[in-house]
């Protein structure tokens, strides 16, 4: 019964969905390709790894990585729901690995989707529960794996409320590999049966890739992941750092490209401003340098070089973005207190003295002022981020052992 209630409610909605998502580039860019499938994968016993946008295709990206280096799978095929998220897989992924758009939650197109490959398995990423796709892994008996799960403060009463209907959505999911003890627990209380609900960690302490800092680091700091309303703090901030910091430079990176013209308008109006797709290919920043970065995928090369970061979404209420990334390097980390999709990393970051958070541009400029006059400090935060990412190693090694025991357990059932 509820597949015929959500399909007509999908249906009667898609039409109005398609007129307001044309109007967004980020949705228009790919709408055909979602809509209408024209060359769906053909592959044998695949496993099928899912990551919304950038953050979580990235997640998806290593995990993939890990899985081909350490466990016998070795086909794979990666989906996402944006054009930049795709875009940016394309160029990184092995070539014999296939990306593609998610299609939409209809039914013809994720049937058009599927209908040329079999999966060992369907991996979704934090939180992508998709009824339409959900219910087709089940009628092929392909076993569906959460990892990294987590339903954030924004969505749980939105999950709690629809319970009811989530619970014949939620049947299809073989196991939840949880984020913490609290993501687990909200899994159980909006149908997931706690059996298949373990708690594994964060992913996105991982990264498949050297985890060591740069024997040098560049006179750099770094604005990251910066969101509109945050506009207003951080620019000012970037003239005062020209100002008493001369010899630094400085990067804005844009959550969203189309803020790019936004911060360089702006800035230009103070300062010589440089766009970083036309000085990337440098080796090192030219002195006192601002730079707006145009680019996808080019941050944490940045975060790497950096003596310090802040990494934006927080002095707003956006919610956070990841201020991980930054710690890979051994690069201190700033942010601001609205931080709640990223609460218990937040939290672990203060704990280990790897990072600090502000309240407001003006502690923001302070902290900045104080890390770069102390070279100790700097150094002491940047080796408590890299214990706190080592220690974390563990975490991808049980996702994929946990990964690999229920395709195998599904396997010898079937």
């Amino acid at each position: 019964m509820w597949k015929i209630v959500y399909n007509c409610i999908i249906y009667l909605l898609f039409p109005f969905f398609a007129l307001l998502g044309l109007t967004k580039k980020k949705v228009r860019t790919n709408f055909a390709e979602r809509l209408y499938i024209r060359n769906s994968p053909a592959v044998d016993k695949a496993v099928w790894v899912h990551g919304a946008s950038i953050g979580e295709s990235v997640i998806a990206e290593n995990l993939v990585r890990y899985m081909r280096s350490k466990t016998d799978f070795k086909k794979y095929i990666i989906t996402t729901n944006t054009y930049y998220a795709a875009d940016m897989l394309r160029k990184r992924a092995d070539a014999d690995i296939q990306v593609f758009s998610l299609p939409f939650d209809l039914p013809v197109s994720i049937n058009r989707f599927m209908k040329q490959s079999t999966f060992q398995a369907l991996i979704l990423v934090e939180t992508e529960l998709w009824p339409n796709l959900l219910w087709a892994a089940r009628k092929r008996n392909i076993p569906v794996i959460i990892v990294n799960g987590r339903l954030s403060d924004a969505t749980i009463g939105h999950y709690r409320r629809f319970s009811f209907f989530l619970k014949d959505v939620l049947c299809s999911i073989s196991l939840v590999l949880a984020q913490s003890a609290e993501h687990a627990r909200r899994f159980a209380s909006v149908g997931m049966d706690p059996s298949r609900v373990v708690e594994t960690g964060n992913l996105k302490y991982y990264r498949f890739m050297e985890r060591s800092r740069p024997s040098t680091k560049e006179k750099l700091i770094t604005f990251g992941s910066i969101k509109e309303r945050e506009l207003p703090i951080v620019l000012p901030l970037v003239e005062l750092l020209r100002k008493s910091h001369p010899q630094y430079s400085v990067y804005v990176v844009p959550r969203e490209l189309t803020l790019t013209e936004t911060i360089f308008e702006q800035l230009s109006k103070k300062m010589t401003v440089t766009r970083y797709s036309l000085s990337k290919d440098k080796v090192k920043s030219d002195e006192g340098a601002v730079v707006v970065v145009d680019t996808v995928g080019d941050l944490m090369s940045i975060y790497g070089r950096s003596e310090l970061a802040f990494v934006g979404g927080s002095l707003a209420p956006y919610g956070g973005q990841n201020i991980l990334e930054p710690l890979f390097f051994g690069t201190p980390v700033l942010f601001g207190p609205h931080i709640e999709n990223f609460r218990d990393i937040g939290d672990a970051i203060l704990d280990a003295g790897a990072g600090i958070m502000v309240q407001n541009g003006e502690e923001l400029g302070q902290k900045i002022a104080v890390l770069l006059d102390d070279d100790a400090l700097r150094e002491r935060m940047g080796n408590g981020g890299l214990r706190m990412i080592e220690d974390q190693e563990s975490v991808m090694a049980r996702t994929a052992s946990l990964i690999t025991e229920v395709v195998w357990n599904h396997s010898r059932g079937s």
